[in-house]
């Protein structure tokens, strides 16, 4: 198994008052031992989230912090992969924004649904769930609850 992680969980593991900073923590602890394989994200996600950060925080340290630790830049580890959106890949990100035109969902997303589907990545980790029914998604919740104890 692989996932992709989308934005919202860098997201919340950063900003400690995030209503979903425990879950995001405790769930990407857990697929950093390899639980679900292989890790990866994209440089949409990387933009998404520095960007995000950078803009409600107003604060450009916390913006690079995101960003080391989505990089596996120190003191972070380098488990995940980053993969950049080529030519191709651009293309169908592309068509699955316009097929999902009824979706309220952004670029970037649309380029995690585009790697899953073009890939063999199985599924994203997100808390997002317009990405249900699209490709199989992992709520970060659910890692939380169920792997705990581990």
């Amino acid at each position: 198994m692989s996932l992709l992680v989308d934005t919202g969980v860098f997201v919340a593991i950063q900003n400690e008052r995030d209503e979903h900073h425990d879950a995001a923590t405790n769930a990407l602890k857990t697929a950093l031992t390899g639980e679900f394989g292989a890790l990866y994200t994209n440089d949409y996600v990387y933009d998404e989230a520095v960007t995000l950060t950078r803009m409600r925080t107003g604060n450009h340290h916390e913006a690079r912090a995101i960003g080391d630790r989505i990089a596996g830049r120190d003191p972070f580890p380098d488990r995940i992969e980053m993969l950049f959106v080529s030519d191709d890949r651009f293309e169908q990100t592309v068509r699955v924004f316009e097929r999902y035109d009824d979706h309220d969902r952004s670029f970037t997303d649309a380029s995690l649904v585009a790697f899953v589907e073009n890939s063999d990545i199985d599924a994203v980790l997100s808390f997002d769930d317009d990405f249900d029914g699209l490709v199989e998604r992992i709520d970060p919740t659910t890692i939380s609850e169920d792997y705990s104890s581990n």
